[in-house]
C-alpha cells in the first residue's frame, strides 16, 4: 500500500484525480457576480513627515542620509586605494584630474548632495556630453559651474563606490556575487519603498532592462526591449501608480538557478511577493504570458492571492481554450472552482488567451471579456515606473555597468 502511495504522489496521479473531480466547464455570460473577496491590506502612505515639510524632505525619505554617508564612504576610500597604488603614474602626469582631488580633499556630504542633483540637472537638460554642462558661450548653463569644477564632477564620478572593494569576493570564488557593486542601493530602495507606502490592491509584475552592453554575466538580450542589451531587473509595482514596491537583478542561471519542477516564472512571481510580505491580504496581481500558468494561478490562491493573466498556447489548459474556433469579436469562457479562462479573438488577429482566479466571465459593451478589458487597464505599472524613469534619464557610455546601474537607481528613487 505504501508502495502504492508514493507511486501515485511521484507521478501526479493524486492531482489528476483531483482535476478529475473537478472538471472544467464552460459558461456563458453574464456569469452571476458575488462580492469581491476581502482585502485587507491598508493601502497609503505612511511614515511622512509634517505637514508643510520641504520638498527636500520627502527626497531623503527615499535617499536617506544613512546611504549617503555609506557612499561618501566608500568613495573616499576608493580614492586613497587608487591614488596610493598609482601615486608614481599620478606624479609623472602633471595634468592629471587626480591632483585637484589630493589638493581639494574627500569628497564630503554637501558635496554628493550637488553630485546628485547635477546628475538629476542633466536628465532635464540633456546635451551630448558631460563637457557641454561646463562650456561657456551662448548657450551656457552657469548652474553646473556654479555648483562645482567640471573636473571634481567627473573625479567624483570616477572614484564613486558604495561598497568596499576588499569585502567583494574575486570572480573564482563560489560566494560571487557580480551584482554587489550595486546590490546596497538596490536593498535600500526596496526597503524604504515598503516603509514608506503600502499598495492598493491590484499589483503588476513584468521585467525591466537597464540598458548597458557592459561585458558581464549579468547582461541579457531581449529583442522586444528598445535597448535590447542590459541587466534585467524582475519589478513588483502597483498598477495605477507604477509604484516601486519591490525589484531584485536577475543574475544569470549560474547564480539564480531554478528549483527542479519549477518554472523560472512563478519562481520570481512567489519570490516578489513573499518577499514584499503581501500573501495572505487578497491581492491581485497583473503577470503576462511568461509568468502566468494554470499551476502559479492555484498556488497564489492557496496564499489567498489572486491573478490574472494572458497564456501561452504551449501552457496546459482546457483544448477548447487552447484551440478556439472562434469568429471575429467572439469569445469562450470556462470554469473550474475559483479558476477563469477565456479566449477572445479581436478581428482577425491570433485569439488571446486568459486566466484568472479573480474576474467573472462577463462582456462589455464594447464586446471584449471585462477580464481582458481588467487586465489591458492594469498591466501596464512596469511600463509606467520605466516611463518615470525616463524622464530625468541621461544615459552616458560606460564599461563599468554597475555604475550605470546606480545612476538608473539614483534616479528611481
Amino acid at each position: 500500500m505504501k508502495f502504492v502511495l508514493e507511486y501515485m504522489t511521484s507521478t501526479g496521479a493524486f492531482r489528476n484525480m483531483a482535476n478529475m473531480a473537478n472538471p472544467w466547464f464552460r459558461i456563458f455570460p453574464p456569469e452571476e457576480i458575488a462580492e469581491d473577496p476581502e482585502f485587507i491590506g491598508e493601502s497609503g502612505v505612511k511614515n511622512m513627515p509634517d505637514r508643510g515639510a520641504p520638498a527636500i524632505a520627502y527626497f531623503m525619505l527615499m535617499f536617506t542620509t544613512n546611504l549617503m554617508k555609506k557612499i561618501v564612504l566608500e568613495t573616499n576610500r576608493y580614492a586613497r586605494s587608487f591614488i596610493k597604488t598609482n601615486m608614481q603614474r599620478i606624479n609623472r602626469c602633471r595634468h592629471s584630474r587626480v591632483h585637484q582631488w589630493i589638493k581639494t580633499g574627500p569628497l564630503t556630504i554637501n558635496e554628493f548632495k550637488g553630485f546628485l542633483a547635477a546628475i538629476y540637472n542633466m536628465g532635464l537638460n540633456k546635451r551630448p556630453t558631460l563637457q557641454c554642462y561646463w562650456k561657456k558661450g551662448k548657450q551656457e548653463y552657469k548652474w553646473f559651474r556654479k555648483m562645482f569644477p567640471r573636473n571634481r564632477f567627473q573625479l567624483i564620478l570616477k572614484f564613486l563606490h558604495v561598497v568596499d572593494n576588499r569585502k567583494i569576493s574575486g570572480r573564482n570564488d563560489p560566494t560571487y556575487d557580480p551584482s554587489a557593486k550595486f546590490k546596497p542601493i538596490l536593498d535600500s530602495l526596496n526597503m524604504r519603498s515598503k516603509y514608506l507606502y503600502t499598495p492598493e490592491r491590484n499589483l503588476s509584475i513584468d521585467e525591466s532592462l537597464v540598458g548597458t552592453r557592459a561585458r558581464s554575466v549579468m547582461t541579457q538580450y531581449i529583442p522586444s526591449k528598445s535597448h535590447k542589451f542590459g541587466i534585467k531587473l524582475w519589478m513588483l509595482v502597483e498598477s495605477i501608480s507604477g509604484y516601486l514596491i519591490h525589484s531584485t537583478v536577475y543574475r544569470g542561471r549560474r547564480f539564480d538557478p531554478v528549483p527542479d519542477g519549477e518554472l523560472q516564472s512563478s519562481m520570481v512571481v512567489k519570490s516578489l511577493l513573499n518577499v514584499s510580505g503581501l500573501f495572505d491580504k487578497g491581492y491581485h496581481v497583473f503577470c503576462d504570458s511568461f509568468f502566468s500558468s494554470l499551476s502559479l494561478a492555484s498556488e497564489l490562491l492557496l496564499n489567498r492571492t489572486f491573478m490574472t493573466g494572458t497564456l501561452r498556447s504551449n501552457r496546459p489548459m482546457p483544448q477548447r481554450i487552447k484551440t478556439p474556433e472562434l469568429r471575429p469579436d467572439e469569445c469562450v469562457f470556462m470554469r473550474r472552482q475559483e479558476t477563469l479562462v477565456c479566449a477572445y479573438r479581436q478581428n482577425k488577429r491570433k485569439p488571446v488567451r486568459l486566466v484568472s482566479t479573480f474576474c467573472k466571465a462577463g462582456v462589455s459593451p464594447h464586446g471584449k471579456p471585462t477580464a481582458i478589458e481588467s487586465y489591458s487597464k492594469n498591466m501596464g505599472g512596469v511600463d509606467r515606473n520605466d516611463m518615470f524613469t525616463a524622464f530625468y534619464n541621461d544615459e552616458r557610455k560606460t564599461v563599468k555597468m554597475w555604475k550605470k546601474s546606480c545612476l538608473i537607481f539614483f534616479k528611481d528613487s
